[in-house]
């Protein structure tokens, strides 16, 4: 059940505001990372510490520019938690690149907190080469096209069974 007001409620700032979606977090990066592409699962970008609530449903939605350095590779866009090695809340897959050349990305997925007790974590958004000889890194061109992981606060855990645990 999407987040209502309920009859009769009074409605204030405070509850009007706290309706789904929302955004919790937006971490954007300014510089191309890893700063030397990679083969290697290395991260690119990282929030700050977020609470994810008990109970509650968050859209991660991750956009930006993948550089390969060779022609005939498979590169891979991770979203982890708290390390590089941490639970996985999102995975891309494989990103094949026919040319050595950019390719942009927005990806989305839905991930919650079931349990009864806030989580406070990081989200860490990786990259890495899966096939092939390329090296990759993320581009940054803030101005144009900004790379970036966002956080929102999605509705009721219970809309979404299924959905990936935090």
């Amino acid at each position: 059940m999407p987040d209502l007001s309920l009859a009769g409620e009074r409605l204030i700032a405070s509850v009007e505001n706290a309706k789904a979606p929302f955004t919790v977090d937006y971490t954007c990066i300014t510089a191309n990372t890893p700063g030397s592409p990679v083969s290697a699962e290395t991260a690119w970008v990282t929030t700050p510490t977020i609470t994810f609530k008990a109970g509650r449903a968050y859209r991660l939605t991750i956009k930006g520019l993948i550089t390969a350095s060779a022609t005939g590779s498979e590169g891979r866009i991770r979203v982890r938690r708290d390390t590089v090695a941490g639970a996985t809340l999102f995975d891309s897959f494989r990103i094949t690149t026919p040319n050595a050349t950019n390719y942009g990305f927005e990806f989305s997925n839905v991930f919650l907190n079931g349990g009864a007790s806030n989580i406070s974590a990081t989200l860490v958004g990786t990259v890495s080469r899966d096939s092939g000889a390329a090296n990759f890194h993320v581009a940054a061109t803030p101005a144009a096209n900004p790379a970036y992981l966002l956080t929102e606060d999605f509705g009721p855990a219970s809309d979404f069974p299924g959905a990936t645990a935090l």
